[in-house]
Order: structure tokens, then sequence, then C-alpha cells
């Protein structure tokens, strides 16, 4: 045997065969030894001897090794499938906005009359029940919807014949049902009926006035809304503006803070994420508390509505406090909103936590005081979700009400900022709008224009077309140019996604300007007209050029338009100007209160061959 071992090991495989045959020759292995391909048996399996500790433990641990490396390669794959899921979902959306909203819709109507019909039929089981206990068999009930409608229209017909009745005689109405029907009875009756209907307000109420509230819960999205606060709606708070808020309620100090996920956020699409830290102390020195549930109310800027979040435990736990011990947690909010100049916020939040004081010996809540919601709440303080300065909107005063467009630059979004120092230096003063009655900006331009007739026939001339602009009015330069947008558009639905950069250069030799409003027209090909896109500042603010200074941004414009391939790959034409002021000396105070105007010259969106995009 050892032999064997030897040359198996110094690899001798013909010295190995031979030792086998002379082994065979002796009668082979004793009793009870197991030889292998090996052809020799190691001296633990010849004398029975266990294996050792340190042996056993390696095993042990490599076992662990391969099932920890197992699971990580089962949430690697469960990521990665997660990740494809997200992605697929987000180009979806791209290609089909609002589909995924029209789906889930769809879905909650579809939840919603399944639940309702569930409820019918249970209401109708309950009252067959009652009705053969009451009368030892069914009524003869309406076979179909036509003897249903005739059945209801007779019995609305006598309750008409009886009201009248009783009115003739001087009799009360009685009662009347919330759900009987009152459409055949004269005015009269019917305010009557109305009236004496009021006073059974306290009754239960029925299958259709519950199926009424479910179904406007669910046309909010199934999420309650309240009345929203009147300073974030109009985006003027009075109050203290604080990312954090430290509140006692009785035991329990409830602490938050909050900051911008800058990785989750989408600023260009108006997705914006926030991150906040609950820290919850139970400061008793006896008591022991459970949170059983929480309600927090939301409200966006510019929103007139507050959402209602509320739901069982806190992260899908009803955490155990003793006297002393804290339990902390960290959540998103992904909001969608739009910056605004008046204010920093981008919402409001406050809450409050549920919870219930344990008895002495008592593990956890009972099922009686999770239905009630426990013994007293906790108070989540109001703060606010702040922007971060790169989000924010820089104030924009005017001496005269200005109307903001909803969507800048023909429901375009800025996606760069501005590349000025100047205009981060001193906060510009803002410049009014010539108040006589001359000036063409004294009136309210129209939002249509008539358009070119090139562009209504399509029939545009190659040599007249272009992706890019540059020129120079009264020393400034307007430079352009425009891209297509292959992954935010749909050639099926006809929609085409173009960016545009835009790049206004200050050219002259020492004199300040400050960019104040701007103007576009733009022409979709096979429209006869021109739409107007216009608004003070430009992505938001009014940005200050000292000499030779640049200030550049890029915008999206989301088009929704057939081409007319066999005549022109132009989907688009636009133009505009940019109005500025000269400033004084201290390079912020206007010259004048009437604006000169930089042109931004004709340029066109043009369609790449969608075949190799």
């Amino acid at each position: 045997n050892d032999k064997i071992k030897d040359a198996y090991l110094l690899g001798n495989e013909d010295k190995v065969e031979e030792l086998k045959v002379l082994a065979e020759k002796l009668g082979g292995p004793p009793p009870g030894v197991k030889v292998g391909d090996r052809g020799y048996a190691l001296h633990t399996e010849i004398y029975d001897i266990g294996i050792s500790a340190g042996r056993a433990a390696s095993a042990l641990e490599q076992s662990i090794l391969e099932e920890r490396v197992r699971r990580g390669r089962a949430m690697a794959a469960e990521r990665r499938k997660n990740l494809e899921k997200e992605q697929k979902d987000w180009e979806d959306m791209m290609r089909n906005p609002g589909e995924r909203e029209d789906k889930e819709a769809k879905d909650r109507r579809e939840r919603t009359m399944g639940r309702l019909r569930a409820e019918i039929e249970e209401d109708n089981k309950k009252r067959e029940e009652r009705a053969k206990e009451m009368l030892g068999q069914l009524p003869e009930l309406p076979k179909d919807s036509a003897s249903s409608l005739e059945k209801a229209l007779e019995e609305a017909r006598a309750d008409v014949k009886r009201l009248r009745k009783m009115r003739r005689e001087g009799r009360g109405l009685g009662e009347v049902s919330e759900d009987a029907d009152l459409t055949f009875m004269n005015p009269e009756d019917r305010l009557a009926a109305e009236d004496a209907g009021k006073t059974q307000s306290s009754k239960p109420k029925g299958s259709a006035a519950r199926a009424r509230e479910a179904a406007a819960a669910e046309a909010a999205g199934g999420r309650p809304r309240l009345p929203g606060d009147p300073d974030v709606t109009r985006g003027e708070i009075k109050i203290p503006i604080e990312s954090s808020s430290s509140t006692t309620s009785g035991p329990l100090t409830v602490e938050v803070s909050s900051k911008y996920n800058t990785e989750q956020s989408d600023p260009p699409m108006r997705k914006h994420c926030f991150q906040y830290t609950i820290r919850i102390t139970n400061n008793s020195p006896s008591d022991t508390i459970q949170l059983l549930s929480r309600r927090f109310e939301i409200q966006t800027v510019g929103s007139s509505m507050k959402d209602v979040v509320q739901g069982e435990g806190v992260t899908g736990r009803t955490p155990i406090l003793k006297p002393g011990e804290v339990f902390e947690y960290t959540s998103t909010a992904p909001l969608s909103v739009r910056p605004i100049a008046t204010t920093i916020i981008a919402a409001r939040m406050k809450g409050e936590y549920n919870f219930v004081t344990l008895k002495s010996g008592q593990e956890t809540a009972t099922p009686e005081q999770i239905k009630t919601g426990g013994d007293d709440s906790a108070e989540l303080g109001m703060f606010h979700f702040v922007f971060p300065e790169e989000q924010r909107v820089k104030p924009i005063q005017s001496t005269e009400e200005e109307e903001d467009d909803d969507d800048d630059d023909n429901n375009t979004t800025s996606t760069s900022t501005a590349t000025v120092s100047s205009s981060t230096s001193a906060k510009p003063k803002s410049v009014s709008p010539p108040a006589s009655s001359t000036s063409p900006s004294s009136a309210p331009p129209a939002s249509t224009l008539p358009g070119d007739s090139d562009m209504s026939s399509g029939n545009v001339a190659t040599s007249s077309v272009s992706d890019s602009s540059n020129i120079v009015t009264d020393n400034v330069r307007v430079q352009v140019s425009s891209t297509y947008r292959p992954e935010r558009s749909d050639t099926n639905l006809n929609k085409h996604c173009f960016a545009y950069n835009v790049r206004i250069t200050n050219e002259s030799p020492k004199q300040n300007i400050q960019l104040v409003s701007r103007r576009f027209e733009i022409q979709t090909v096979g429209s006869s007209t021109k739409d107007v896109v216009q608004g003070p500042g430009v992505t938001g603010r009014q940005p200050i050029l000292k000499p030779g200074e640049s200030f550049e941004y890029t915008s999206t414009a989301p088009l929704s338009v057939k081409p007319i391939l066999d005549k022109t790959a132009v989907v688009a034409r636009m133009e505009g100007e940019y109005n500025f002021v000269l400033l004084g000396d201290d390079g912020t105070t206007p010259i004048s209160s009437t604006p000169l105007q930089a042109k931004m010259g004709v340029f066109h969106f043009i369609l790449p061959d969608l075949g190799n995009v």
C-alpha cells in the first residue's frame, strides 16, 4: 500500500499498475478497507481514525464560504434583474409618455370595480340569507336587467304616488332612503323628499355610498388628500425654513433631518429625490413603548393639496423601545416638483407616530390595541425639503405682474448651469419692461403667428436649411446648435425630441449687460402657424455678463409632428431674441428701462437618417 502511494505521488503510473497487480495476487486489501481510483488507502481509512477538529472546522468554514458565495451570486442576479426591469420601465416611459400612468389608473379602476362587485355580491348574499330566514324562501327576483329596470320604475312610480297622497292629506313625508331615486317626482315633491332624507345622515351608509367613496379615493391614486398650506401653494414662505426638526411629545422625542439625494435625482425630468433620517427616542425612565403606525402629510411647492401617507408600523416593523432606547431609520422621498424663484423649498412635511405603552410583563401590543391605534401619538415636527444651491432658481422681481410660463422654452428643460461668474457674485436687480404704449413689449403678444409658407407646404429650400446659427446684435453674440435625441423620441407615435444648446456672449469692450427676458417663434413642418414662447429671464435667471463673458445652457424641444420625409428632413424651424439692458458703472444698475434685443438666428430641427440612429 505504501509503495503504491509513493508511486502515485511521484506520478509513475506504470509502477502503480504493476504494484496493483501484485497486491491483487496477495489477496487485495483487508476486509472493510476500500481502495479508490488512486489504488491505495489512507491510514485514516485503514485504522478508522476520525476527522480532526481542525479539519472539521476548516470543512465547516469552507461550507459557509460556499453558501455565502451562492447567496451573493443569487443576490447579484436578482439585483441585475431589478436594474434591467427599472431600465426597461424607464425606456417604456420615455417612448410612451403617460402610458404607465394610464395603465396604473386602469389597474386601479379594475381593482375598484372588483372590490365593489365583491361587496355587492356579499351584500346580496346577506340579503338572501336574511330573506330566506324571515320568509322561509327567497322572494322572486328580476331575471335580467330589463326586468330589474321595470321593477325599479314601478317602485319609483309607487313612491311618487305615495308621497303625493301624503302631501295632499297634509301628513309628513316619512323617511326617504339615501339611495331613493327622486327623478320621477315633480320639483316640489323632490325638494321635500330631499329635506326629509337629510335627517337620516346618521344611518349606516349603503353599498352605493361606500362605492362612491371608494371610487373617489381610487381616482386620487388611492391616497387621501387634504387642503394645502397657502404659503407653500404660493411659494411665499414666511416662517423660518428648516430642513430638520426635533419635537418631544410625552415620552418620545422625534428628530428628523433631510438632505438632497443627487444620485437618484433627474432635474431635467423634474425628478428630485430627498433623503430623510428619523430618530425616535424613548425618554421615559420606566415605560416600554411600541410604535404601531405612522401618518405623514407632504405638500410640494406650488401644489394646493397635501398628500397623506399612512400605514401600519414603521419601515415594515413595529419596534419596541425600552427606557432610553432609540429607533432610527432613513427613507427617501422622490418628488416631482419644479423649483420656483420665490422660495428654496421643494416640499413641506410633518406627521405623527401612534404608539402604545406596554404594561409590566407585556411583550407586545394586543390585537385590540393595534386595532384602536394605540394609546397616544408622537408628533413629527414640521420640516422642509430644501433644494441645494445648484438647483435653486434665482429670484426674479418685477414691478409689474408677469405670467410665468409653466414650461420653459416650448416645454423645454434646462440641463446645464450658467458659466457666468458675475451672475453669482451679486444679486441682479430686476428690470421692468418699458412703460411706453408704443413699445412692442408693452402689449401682450399673441401665442401664435402666421407661419412661413415653405414650412407649411414642406417645400423647404435645401440651401437655407441649417441646424445652427451664429448672429451678433449690438455687441451680443447668440450661437445655437441643435441635435436629435433618439432615446427620448418615438417615431411610431410621431414624437421627436431635440436638444439645442445656446451660448450668449457679451462682446462689448467695456459695457456690462443683463439678460432680462426671451421670446421664441417655432413652427413645425406642415403647420400654418408659429407658436410664440416668451417669459422673463433665461432658464429662470437674469444673468449679468461682463465684457467677454458668456452664458450657456441646453434645453430640449419635444415635438409632436408628422415629418414630410418625401420633401424635407426638417421637422421644425425656430428663431427669436433675448432682451437685455445696459448696466451702469457699478455693474448692477440698468442705464435705461428700455431693453435692447439680441437676435437668435433662424435654425432648424433636422431628422437624421433614422435607420442609422
